[in-house]
């Protein structure tokens, strides 16, 4: 039996220069390569590169699946983007490499147990470039999903920061990444419900202003910024702001308010009756549409019920298979019509005159049979 793998890089910084991409054709001479981009795919060999490695030199984002369960996602930040406090916890799913310019986050599931293909893996992919903007912007909610994973299954879990994030409230990103990596959703309603009585830090959380950046660096430090992109050739954004960065990057925050499974633990068996209350609500919901919806496509085909009989006729004469299936279909659904208006009676009327006409089309009445009881 062949074993599928996958692999999707992206870089959104700057592009790959000639010399990047004959590297990375050397690794795989069956990949797709762009100045931005490679992607490739295994049956029964496998990458010539740990990804990891791909990601730490040529790319910001990743994803690779495997057939016997394997999810990876890959997300490159600059150094200092996430404190080494919040990353502190030992997680079998988070694994966290850094060097003096990039942390890189693999967020790994090594039993995934549903079905995986190609197309859910582009959908995915998608999102991950949003994800890594919130975290460069200060939102590291994403941090605390596998914080959260990882008590679910181990209420001795090191402590993290607690800081005052939006744990009610996502955006599409993130839920998708909730529901890929099975966040347990009554934790995340349990850590809400600490931020809202307990002490905890303000986020800090920023958006790049290019503007008020620009005008603040120095004759010196715009030298060297050029300097750098004549060297290079290409500078991209996270490298200027590194280069003119004016504290260390690595400078952690004191913390006083510390997120501790001891803290969280009395609030689960209450967000876990909100959130089966929540599910039932929406639920409960999405029928009721659902049903309004039924009633008015049955109303609409009850009041064109003569065309619809009509039509039924037509493919009926079509005298083949799928002819017969439409007949079929059209008919099923005069019947509910007829049985939601309760106006059995006339349909069986209207069906006994169609059984008479179609009394030769043998494969056509095998279809209906279960209309003449």
């Amino acid at each position: 039996m062949s074993e599928y793998q996958y692999y999707q890089f992206e870089r959104l910084e700057g592009v790959l220069d000639a010399k990047a991409r004959q590297e990375l054709r050397a690794i795989s001479s069956r990949a797709e390569i762009s100045a931005t981009s490679f992607q490739v795919y295994y049956t029964y060999s496998d990458l010539k590169a740990e990804p990891s490695e791909l990601m730490s030199k040529y790319f910001d984002i990743g994803f690779y699946y495997a057939d016997w369960g394997s999810i990876d996602a890959y997300i490159k930040l600059p150094v200092g983007t996430i404190p080494d406090a919040l990353l502190g916890f030992s997680s079998d799913e988070l694994y966290v490499r850094q060097n003096d310019e990039w942390q890189l986050l693999v967020f790994s599931l090594e039993e995934y147990d549903d079905y995986f293909d190609d197309e859910q893996a582009d959908d995915f992919f998608q999102y991950l470039a949003a994800l890594r903007s919130e975290l460069i912007q200060g939102n590291w909610r994403l941090v605390y999903f596998m914080w959260l994973r990882a008590l679910d299954c181990n209420d001795e879990l090191e402590k993290t920061p607690l800081i005052q994030f939006d744990f009610e409230c996502f955006s599409e990103e993130l839920q998708a990444f909730a529901v890929q990596y099975d966040i347990p959703l009554a934790l995340v309603k349990a850590l809400a419900m600490v931020l809202n009585e307990q002490p905890s830090h303000q986020a800090k959380q920023t958006q790049f202003q290019f503007d008020a950046w620009l005008h603040n660096l120095s004759e010196a430090e715009k030298d060297t910024l050029l300097r750098t992109l004549f060297e290079q050739g290409q500078l991209t954004r996270h490298q200027a702001l590194a280069l003119t960065r004016k504290e260390p990057a690595n400078k952690d925050e004191t913390y006083q308010y510390w997120l501790t499974p001891g803290l969280i633990i009395p609030y689960i068996e209450q967000a876990q009756s909100q959130l089966q209350q929540e599910q039932a609500e929406v639920l409960a919901k999405k029928l009721a549409i659902e049903k309004a919806e039924k009633e008015k496509a049955l109303t609409d085909i009850y009041n064109q019920r003569e065309r619809c009989w009509q039509q039924a006729q037509e493919q009926a004469n079509r005298s083949c298979a799928s002819g017969y299936d439409e007949a079929s279909r059209y008919l099923h659904q005069l019947f509910e019509a007829y049985q939601f208006k309760a106006d059995v009676p006339a349909f069986k009327q209207s069906f006994k005159r169609f059984v008479t006409t179609n009394s030769s089309r043998k494969a056509l009445l095998k279809r209906l049979s279960d209309l003449s009881k």
